[in-house]
């Protein structure tokens, strides 16, 4: 491939996924933290765990799955349980820090929250797990990864930037080539090297799930009102609607249920069955 030169593709490309067969007809999306191994628990969500399902990764292969990383699982719901198909590591950064204040290293141009003690100094190459809050990323899990050089962005394109200036958190986005459109309501991984305060893009991904997912739960920080009664869940593009008086606080960590980019807590009297048993497992009603 020419240096330079921009892939984009499906998702898929980071690996195989076990089949969504026929029968499996309820698929469920989940991106969020984990906060348990074994048994996988991911967005508070108990996840099986095929024997042999590998951990697809940036960092290559043969990855493990710790407590802290973010995960995109995509899994079937047979009417009782959660079955895993495919686990994606998630890294809303991974890059050169080019400075450290104290709690706060800047990579690829954005902040990135430190863990106490973690170590971590300008020219290390770091991996950080978590979610992005605003510009920043809150670090759930943070890895110092010097053979591994990677840079890449994860997230939502910021759709406030005007006059020809892309940026993904707090990073510029270089070589971008966007759909027709422009920037879309949805979440990439983005490849690249670093470049300055950015990320020079040689390979965009669009989404983070093996397909269309019937429902989805996405976990992230909740922005400010974007609109009259409107949020974001920051860095994912899902967007949701409520009174006043429901609207989550500016920051807080939460966990919602999605269907096309909007959250929903309940499923359309239209249809019951498979929807509504998936809703209630995954707490959309809450």
């Amino acid at each position: 491939m020419m240096l330079g030169r921009l892939l984009i593709r499906s998702v898929a490309f980071l690996g195989s996924a076990l089949p969504l067969h026929a029968q499996d007809t309820f698929a469920i999306g989940i991106f969020g933290a984990v906060q348990s191994v074994t048994p996988l628990v991911v967005g508070g969500q108990v996840v099986d765990v095929p024997e042999g399902l590998p951990v697809l990764s940036a960092l290559g292969v043969g990855q493990q799955i710790a407590t802290g990383d973010t995960l995109a699982v995509t899994a079937v719901f047979d009417g009782e349980g959660l079955r895993a198909r495919r686990l994606l590591e998630i890294y809303p950064v991974a890059g050169l820090v080019e400075t450290v204040t104290q709690d706060t290293a800047i990579v690829l141009g954005s902040e990135v929250h430190l863990p106490r003690h973690s170590g971590v100094r300008a020219g290390d190459w770091i991996v950080a797990s978590g979610f992005w809050s605003g510009a920043k990323v809150i670090t759930q899990r943070l890895r110092i990864a010097q053979d591994a050089e990677l840079a890449q962005l994860t997230g939502a394109f910021d759709p406030s930037d005007a006059g020809g200036v892309l940026r993904l958190g707090g990073s510029l986005v270089m070589n971008a080539s966007l759909p027709d459109g422009g920037v879309d309501d949805d979440i990439w991984i983005l490849n690249g090297e670093a470049h300055g305060d950015g990320l020079r893009v040689r390979m965009m991904t669009k989404g983070v799930f093996a397909g269309v997912m019937d429902l989805e739960l996405w976990e992230g920080h909740a922005s400010a009102p974007v609109a009259s009664q409107t949020y974001m869940i920051h860095g994912t593009a899902i967007y949701g609607a409520s009174h006043e008086a429901e609207m989550p606080a500016p920051g807080a960590l939460i966990r919602v249920c999605a269907r096309e980019g909007r959250v929903v807590r309940s499923a359309p009297p239209q249809e019951a069955g498979m929807m509504r048993a998936a809703m209630d497992l995954l707490g959309c009603n809450h």
